[in-house]
């Protein structure tokens, strides 16, 4: 978890206030930022209906941030008042935040600091804001199937004080207990296709309480739009890649055909 970060406290807390403010608005008033058939931006559900899987118990919102020019702003509520200029300050303060790290995590290989970092000049920022209802029978569903991001860096903040997100770690989950004011931070199969193993993508789930609601918000940071995924060449001079190499595009088409099923697409991106 990441303390001491460069995020404004009061960019935080408006942040938390937003989301919870808007999820307790009406349906009526949530449906008119709904999802559209076949798209992920919006507000809806992610229900798995099947006999012999948990279902996903929650409700989101899934706005596209940066670069600017990718918002669809019929998608971002103007209820609360506040609600899109303050997700327009969050959205570049933790962008900072995610540079920084990529920028340390690459010296701490021996690369140059720019060397990740430059490829998400212009990368896409995507956000889930998540709410989880509680359920009485909450050993029947599950909040998050277990997955592993996508992406390079996703910056998770708790936004109330209720746990739910787990780590698998040597065959069992663990309960992550969130820092005040601390960014959860996982590492996405990019960076572990980047780094070719040495970062290693988490496995997570959330889970759903029987007594209160959870709340969350999830930032996810991209390479720009025509990076290539595939190891590093500055790491692989002396080794043999471990992943395949695909334009971004190629590999979200494969993230997006495979099960969402713990860190089963890395398996279809691995060599040997």
């Amino acid at each position: 978890q990441l303390v001491n970060h460069s995020v404004p406290d009061d960019v935080v807390e408006s942040m938390k206030v937003n989301i919870q403010q808007f999820f307790q608005l009406p349906a009526e008033t949530k449906k008119r930022f709904a999802q559209e058939r076949g798209q992920l931006e919006g507000y809806g559900q992610l229900f798995v209906v099947s006999e012999d899987q948990k279902l996903d118990w929650a409700d989101m919102l899934f706005l596209y941030a940066q670069p600017p020019e990718r918002r669809k702003t019929k998608f971002w509520p103007d209820q609360p008042a506040t609600f899109r200029s303050t997700l327009d300050r969050y959205s570049g303060a933790v962008k900072d935040v995610s540079d920084s790290l990529l920028a340390t995590m690459a010296k701490n290989l021996g690369l140059k600091r720019e060397t990740i970092a430059d490829k998400c000049i212009r990368g896409m920022q995507s956000f889930r804001m998540n709410y989880y209802p509680p359920c009485a029978q909450a050993e029947r569903v599950v909040g998050l199937s277990p997955h592993s991001d996508a992406n390079l860096l996703t910056l998770v903040l708790q936004v109330n004080h209720v746990q739910g997100l787990q780590i698998k770690r040597n065959g069992s989950w663990l309960p992550v207990k969130p820092v005040p004011g601390a960014f959860i931070v996982n590492i996405g199969d990019m960076l572990e296709v980047f780094t070719n193993g040495r970062y290693r993508s988490i496995e997570h789930r959330a889970v759903v309480d029987p007594k209160e609601e959870r709340l969350s918000v999830a930032a996810f940071h991209f390479p720009d739009m025509d990076a290539m995924i595939g190891p590093l060449k500055e790491l692989t001079a002396q080794e043999d890649d471990a992943y395949k190499t695909l334009d971004l595009e190629s590999f979200m088409k494969i993230f997006f055909a495979t099960k969402l099923e713990g860190k089963s697409f890395l398996d279809r991106m691995k060599l040997n």
